[in-house]
């Protein structure tokens, strides 16, 4: 018996051998398959990388991509710069987003020649101006009376809205009383974000505007467009589009007929008003203003004021997010404009006075802000926004979602 069952173990080694051995060399194959596909992954990765630093480099390179591709990243030339493969990279526009661009990277080891692919989606938060006003410190919009409508208000300090419901508030430190004094990023996600990531502010390009005011030459109002020290606006018609460039302080005065300015004013000093700055009594300032298509994203706390601008409109907020809904063709009565364009102070501004002023546009200040009291009204007008002179500037990018995607190695490469 014991014979037979050496005999047994032995015929049992003898046949197992070979599936041992089999077993043993696929389970090493194996092994290579998934380093070299693990290789080809980190390339994929690699060139992801690339892409995001190439973007990095300009706003130009981010321009370039929105209607197209730029050379080297269009799945027309292989990088060989890291060890084990190599990769190659497309960048491209997303249809869904402007602000968007879709990454797609591919890279294939030099073994076994396998491609793994991922698929990264870059977002652009600092995409030029997109608001009503912007303070680079403490921004007061409290008080009972509506102040901002259309777009969103901005700081890099805290913001104190008290008794707000609208606009959109965004800020760096707290959004005072709705985040109920937390010292860590909240939200409502309808229209307070406090301890919010707030996107650099755009690099105005003040060179391009003092060229054009001095270039300007006299105004209507008196003086020249470039100012060298203090200037007092009252009785004010200009209509011509054109800016003021004044190096102290703006100060708006009411009487003589008031002021109404369509274009730009930038005080390097502080922008003060007395009353409300002589709008009310100028019937130039008045006309029907275009309501920015999105306007209605302002609103989610309070649509019932929403719809006063747009009666029409979807019957809940919740009906316009759903149908991503675009405002075409609406306006809205404005009277008493003081100025349309943008409003700059490079101190503060004070929009404190005792009357009804009245501003479409952009209002910047680089300082504090304070448009607490009486009816100053601020309404964002993007087309104004868009328009604004900015130095090129690199952009900034966050690394939004990115995922594996099945794909071949693009082909002639």
């Amino acid at each position: 018996m014991a014979i037979t069952m050496v005999i047994s173990i032995l015929l049992f080694l003898m046949l197992m051998f070979p599936v041992m051995n089999l077993f043993t060399r696929n389970e090493g194959k194996w092994s290579v398959k998934e380093k070299q596909s693990t290789t080809a992954f980190h390339l994929a990765e690699g060139g992801a990388d690339r892409a995001y630093w190439k973007i990095l480099e300009s706003v130009d390179m981010w321009n370039a991509t929105s209607t197209g591709t730029i050379a080297g990243y269009n799945f027309d030339q292989v990088y060989d710069d890291i060890g084990g493969g190599y990769y190659t990279i497309r960048i491209s526009s997303d249809p869904a987003n402007p602000d968007a661009r879709i990454v797609e990277a591919a890279g294939k080891d030099l073994g076994s020649r396998q491609v793994r692919r991922i698929r990264m989606y870059l977002v652009n938060t600092n995409t030029g101006v997109k608001f009503a006003i912007r303070s680079e410190k403490v921004l007061t919009n409290g008080g009972g009376n509506p102040h901002v409508e259309w777009g969103p208000v901005i700081s890099n300090g805290s913001i104190i809205a008290t008794g707000r419901t609208f606009p959109r508030f965004y800020s760096a430190g707290h959004v005072t009383t709705q985040d109920g004094g937390s010292s860590t990023a909240s939200t409502d996600d309808v229209y307070w974000w406090s301890y919010y990531p707030v996107p650099s502010a755009p690099t105005i390009n003040f060179g391009f505007y003092l060229s054009s005011a001095t270039g300007s030459g006299a105004s209507p109002c008196g003086g020249n467009y470039y100012t060298v020290g203090d200037r007092t606006f009252m009785g004010c018609h200009d209509k011509s589009g054109k800016t003021y460039y004044i190096t102290g302080n703006a100060i708006f005065k009411s009487g003589a007929g008031g002021n109404h300015i369509t274009g730009n004013v930038i005080a390097l000093g502080n922008v003060t008003f007395a009353g409300n700055g002589g709008s009310a009594n100028a019937p130039d300032g008045s006309y029907n203003a275009a309501l920015p298509p999105y306007a209605w994203k302002e609103y989610g706390a309070n649509w019932a004021h929403y719809k006063i601008f747009d009666p029409a409109g979807p019957a809940t907020y919740a009906d316009a997010v759903s149908s991503n809904y675009v405002a075409t063709g609406k306006t809205y009565p404005l009277t008493g404009v003081l100025t349309h364009g943008m409003l700059y102070a490079g101190g503060n501004m004070e929009l404190s006075g005792g009357g009804n002023g009245i501003f479409h546009g952009v209002v910047v200040s680089a300082n504090d802000s304070t448009t607490d009291t009486s009816n100053f009204l601020i309404y964002y007008d993007p087309d104004i926004a868009s328009n604004i002179r900015l130095y090129t500037s690199p952009v900034t990018i966050v690394k939004g979602t990115w995922y594996e995607v099945k794909g071949e190695w693009p082909p002639g490469l």
